[in-house]
């Protein structure tokens, strides 16, 4: 079996940007503890509550990236997995909301795209594993459309508040 058929990434057009760029990628602590804990100089890792994220430090590739792939491939991280989706999380109280999106630039996303039914059950899985069982967790699917409309009113949030202080 060619490296292609066991991960379809290797057919690239843009040479993997996504692993070679990590940036914001959200991590249960099993996950990290499985693919990053021992990478700590590499990585920089902020906290969301009970989520790890991991960004590349001082412009590396992501530190599981290596001969042009990826080493924890069949075990990496559910994010990586659902990749062209990503996740939006969002915490407030003990209520937990998980929105799958595609709004990437990923060259190979109609062929790797998982249905919206799959990718909402790998967010309720990692919801799960994150905030436990019993949190309770609404998982959806966001369109394009939501998801820009989502990032425009966090930019106006956030300018807002610059401007306010």
């Amino acid at each position: 079996m060619n490296i292609i058929q066991t991960n379809p990434c290797a057919a690239c057009t843009i040479d993997q940007d996504c692993c070679k760029h990590l940036s914001g990628l959200r991590l249960t602590q099993i996950e990290f503890n499985r693919c990053f804990k021992q990478h700590g100089d590499e990585i920089v890792v902020d906290r969301e509550g009970p989520l790890f994220v991991v960004s590349q430090r001082d412009g590396a590739a992501c530190p599981n990236w290596q001969e042009g792939g990826c080493a924890v491939y069949d075990v990496r991280p559910r994010e990586c997995a659902l990749f062209p989706q990503t996740l939006y999380v969002q915490q407030r109280g003990d209520a937990i909301s998980i929105r799958v999106h595609s709004d990437t630039c990923c060259p190979l996303k109609a062929q790797l795209i998982s249905s919206e039914r799959v990718a909402e059950q790998i967010a309720r899985e990692f919801a799960e594993e994150a905030f436990g069982e019993n949190a309770r967790i609404r998982v959806g699917y966001e369109t394009a459309w939501q998801s820009l409309c989502r990032r425009i009113r966090q930019l106006v949030s956030r300018t807002l508040d610059t401007l306010l202080r």
